[in-house]
């Protein structure tokens, strides 16, 4: 019952938000818009969607290996796909993490080996979508005023990592989660902070894993850039790798279904900063949005495959 309601109330909250939005569109315009839609850009929105997933498990792959988890390239690439498909386009609330959580230990019982592996890929993540919008603000002096929402991200993050990574301040955690947590609970701390030490000294491996997790991160961006171009968007490059990041930051919280509705509105307002047609972005933002959803249809096909191996 606690899980339908759940679901009932992000769907109300994305249909509220999406019903919002849509009643200050001009519907014909509107129909006009995604009426003369490109194919060509949108078709390179759905494969640069689907390339970025394709390289985040490659991340994903890399991070689970120094953990020493017993799995294939190719197991991770299924169990990443099937996350992406739960997050994308079910409703349920299961999230994508803790399906490919819950993949890794049944494949080779080793929870919080996951848990750390899945927390440093999301935790990378985020700090390279800040990176990103944060290197495109010093080409463009005239939204330097929205730095101001991401810069004390950035700086928690590195601070975030630095406590991580800390061989004083994992003990410190872990105490205060003894005192703090019931006994199973400070014991997942204390199991999770040993995993995350794994990464300690991998210096190398995390410089790599963050260079390939921009890449990611630009594609994704690049995935509404092309959903623009479809519906005759004229805005530079520069200002969807500024603006996109916080609208997926927002759209990332968990209080609605796959960010429709927060993300549509934060995109609109953001763009309608530099004098953007709303109903343009309110366009643009949702096929950037469909793209995903058929990119992410591959994980249903993942999904499929990830059953087969469990049952032989």
């Amino acid at each position: 019952m606690r899980r339908l309601l759940d679901i009932g109330l992000k769907l109300t909250i994305s249909l509220g938000l999406i019903g919002y939005l849509g009643y200050q569109m001009d519907w014909p315009v509107l129909g006009r818009i995604f009426a003369s839609t490109l194919l060509w850009p949108f078709a390179g929105a759905v494969l640069l969607f689907a390339l970025s997933n394709l390289l985040g498990s490659m991340q994903w792959h890399l991070l689970l290996r120094v953990q020493s988890i017993p799995i294939s390239f190719g197991q991770s690439l299924i169990f990443y796909h099937t996350g992406v498909f739960f997050n994308n386009v079910l409703l349920g609330n299961i999230g994508g993490d803790a399906m490919r959580i819950y993949d890794i230990r049944r494949l080779s019982g080793q929870a919080s080996s996951g848990v750390a592996a899945t927390f440093m890929d999301r935790f990378v993540g985020l700090f390279s979508t800040c990176s990103l919008a944060l290197a495109a603000y010093l080409l463009l002096p005239d939204v330097h005023g929205l730095a101001s929402v991401l810069i004390p991200i950035w700086l928690g993050l590195l601070v975030l990592l630095a406590a991580g990574l800390s061989r004083r301040a994992g003990f410190y955690l872990e105490a205060l989660a003894c005192r703090l947590l019931p006994a199973r609970l400070s014991g997942l701390v204390g199991s999770l902070r040993a995993s995350m030490a794994e990464y300690r000294h991998q210096y190398a491996l995390l410089l790599g894993v963050w260079l390939l997790s921009l890449v990611v991160q630009i594609c994704r961006v690049l995935v509404y850039w092309a959903a623009g171009l479809a519906v005759g968007m004229a805005i530079p490059l520069p200002y969807f790798i500024c603006f996109q990041p916080i609208a997926a930051i927002i759209a990332a919280l968990p209080i609605s279904v796959g960010g429709l509705g927060v993300r549509e509105n934060i995109v609109v307002e953001l763009f309608g900063h530099l004098g953007a047609d709303a109903n343009l972005s309110f366009a643009m933002s949702l096929l950037g949005y469909l793209a995903g959803i058929l990119a992410s249809l591959l994980g249903g096909v993942a999904f499929v495959l990830r059953r087969e191996n469990r049952e032989q």
